[in-house]
């Protein structure tokens, strides 16, 4: 078992942030990464509301954090998923896909996990036509059929991308209209080839070796068909990823993000959080980064008291 000052969990760019800040703070400190780098951002086709970069691909600005916080001498385990954090004499123990470490301090910086549809047939055809990000999956499917499933900003956002990918792409939603929020958006919706198949839930996805289409239900009129893809994009929404928590009786909200003070702490004594994973209306990379900042210098002053 591993001994660490600082371990944090999830290398988006809070969790890398606080890598950086505690590798400076002279802790030995690993961050741990379920995936690559750069969590929500990295999916981002574009990100243009982060001050010094006002136009760059999310992925391009993952590789540039981790490759600053690796030059500075960060630890980053990528592929390495924790399936549980415990308490543990006077810090925590931290069980990870093949190692036990312990920890004076922890940080999650988890961010947040997909929803699924929970239909028929979308476990047994995932990664066989079955996506949850098209900047990750949809060069797949170029000039292929398409059908993306959401009804709010983030399916749009989807759609559009594919747009320029796929041969065909639908967007199948239960409402009247995408729920968009910007007027740009609305307006590239209505002048882009996309097909809005409103009113409309799938429950089941079919195929043989791979997807062939997805069964769906008119709400109105009850009425079943079935809509040939090659693949589905499922953008249902994202929850809090807290799972690892289960055995520490940690905070949340209504919503299960975990509530912090002003200074990320949760309320349980050395265990801090930052970014997406927190309780907050605002979800963005500027928030992200202050807060695994915040997050770091707490950890460090907490750890020091313990000596």
């Amino acid at each position: 078992m591993q001994k660490k000052d600082l371990i944090i969990i999830g290398a988006g760019p809070g969790g890398l942030t606080a890598g950086l800040y505690g590798v400076r703070a002279e802790l030995d400190t690993i961050v741990m990464e379920s995936a690559l780098p750069g969590g929500q951002m990295a999916t981002a086709v574009k990100v243009k509301n982060y001050p010094g970069f006002p136009d760059i691909k999310g992925m391009e600005l993952a590789e540039l954090m981790k490759a600053h916080a690796e030059k500075a001498g960060v630890n980053i385990k990528t592929l390495d998923e924790v399936k549980k954090v415990e308490s543990g004499g006077s810090g925590f123990i931290i069980t990870g896909t093949s190692e036990q470490y312990t920890a004076k301090a922890v940080i999650i910086a988890t961010g947040l996990v997909r929803k699924k549809l929970g239909v028929k047939g979308e476990k047994e055809f995932s990664g066989r036509g079955v996506s949850y990000c098209a900047t990750c999956d949809g060069p797949l499917f170029k000039d292929k059929r398409v059908v993306v499933v959401g009804d709010a900003t983030a399916a749009a956002t989807e759609a559009l991308y594919l747009n320029d990918v796929a041969g065909e792409v639908k967007l199948v939603m239960k409402r009247d209209h995408p729920l968009i929020t910007t007027k740009k958006m609305e307006e590239r919706l209505n002048e882009s080839k996309i097909e809005l198949v409103p009113n409309t839930e799938p429950f089941e996805i079919i195929g043989e070796d791979f997807v062939t289409g997805v069964r769906v239900k008119d709400l109105n009129t009850k009425k079943e068909r079935i809509i040939d893809t090659d693949g589905i994009f499922i953008e249902a929404g994202r929850l809090p990823n807290i799972g690892l928590l289960e055995g520490l009786d940690v905070n949340t909200d209504e919503k299960g993000y975990i509530i912090v003070d002003a200074q990320q702490q949760t309320n349980v004594s050395g265990l801090y959080a930052a970014g997406d994973v927190c309780a907050g209306k605002v979800k963005q990379v500027g928030v992200a980064v202050g807060q695994g900042t915040i997050a770091a210098l707490a950890a460090r002053d907490y750890i020091k008291s313990l000596e």
